[in-house]
């Protein structure tokens, strides 16, 4: 029960504390908007080209449409294939995308686990007994997982190589690069020893789901936690569950807010508007810049300085 104890709590972290990155960033003030193009939700003949709806005469007139198939066609491969960084730096690619790769399996295996886990509640022995769901996740379920742990571990390694071979990637390499990396990798190496101990349909880690949903109510014959690397796969699995959303590779989902509500946010500012509102409420700031032709001195609103002639400097 201990290890349930665990997982409950890391789960619980992790939950608090995306709850409260997006509530901080829903109540952040509204940021400075940028006239940077493409913006993916565009229409595609805009889209080619890096247009805006704003090209069209009485643009303020028509309704605001922007295109979610545009947007979802660039973020797939963007996120899955990690295409940005194809384009700019294919060798680094090379090691990057297997290291994700292995990330993103390891999510899917835990969607199968917990999909397992529901259809052997709603379904009972029928399901357990026999049926092509339970071909389909008898087949699935350690197909991911051990391609998750292969590619991982394989990508970690080359990502762990690069950042101590390559010059540039070290010079900017932070004691919390390394760490995060060899925190995950070795997950991937006690998980991928569990497997190769005797368990390599994974049948440990769907009864340990199987107890996490039902707080440990199924006793199994056979848990990860009765082997000394099932045991440190549980405990590092739980640790890193509450760790991601602590550190700065909480970008892998608060980067849609940045492209959504910021990078991508072309939303008309018109009268009576909560983006005018928000303006509004940024005018009344009193900012401290150092920037002395910017006259910030912390008594003078940004409607102060944005009404007044500029300062000429010496």
């Amino acid at each position: 029960m201990g290890y349930y104890i665990l997982t409950y709590f890391c789960i619980a972290v992790f939950a608090a504390t995306i709850g409260r990155l997006i509530y901080r960033h829903l109540t952040l003030p509204l940021h400075v908007r940028w006239e940077i193009y493409p913006v993916m939700h565009e229409m595609a003949e805009r889209n080619v080209y890096g247009g805006s709806y704003m090209e069209k005469s009485d643009w303020w007139r028509s309704p605001y449409e922007p295109s979610r198939l545009n947007e979802f066609k660039y973020m797939v491969p963007e996120i899955l294939l990690i295409r940005g960084l194809w384009k700019e730096n294919k060798r680094l690619w090379m090691a990057s995308f297997p290291f994700h790769l292995g990330l993103y399996l390891m999510m899917a295996t835990v969607v199968l686990l917990l999909c397992h886990a529901f259809f052997i509640l709603w379904a009972g022995t029928a399901f357990a007994a026999d049926g092509i769901i339970r071909m389909i996740m008898n087949g699935l379920i350690p197909a991911a997982g051990w391609l998750g742990l292969t590619a991982g571990i394989a990508g970690g390694l080359f990502m762990l190589y690069k950042r101590l071979a390559d010059r540039e990637l070290r010079n900017y390499s932070t004691f919390a690069d390394y760490f995060n990396l060899l925190f995950i990798l070795l997950f991937f190496v006690f998980a991928l020893l569990t497997v190769l101990s005797g368990d390599p349909s994974l049948n440990g880690a769907r009864h340990y789901v199987l107890g996490l949903l039902t707080a440990g109510a199924f006793d199994p014959v056979y848990a990860p936690g009765q082997t000394i690397p099932g045991a440190f796969t549980i405990v590092l699995a739980s640790l890193l569950i509450a760790y991601i959303p602590l550190t700065h590779m909480s970008h892998m989902f608060m980067k849609y807010f940045l492209y959504h509500s910021v990078k991508w946010d072309d939303i008309p500012n018109k009268r009576g508007s909560s983006i005018e509102s928000a303006v509004i409420m940024n005018l009344k700031f009193k900012p401290t810049w150092k920037a002395k032709h910017i006259g910030a001195d912390g008594q003078k609103s940004w409607r102060d300085i944005a009404s007044s002639a500029p300062r000429e400097m010496k």
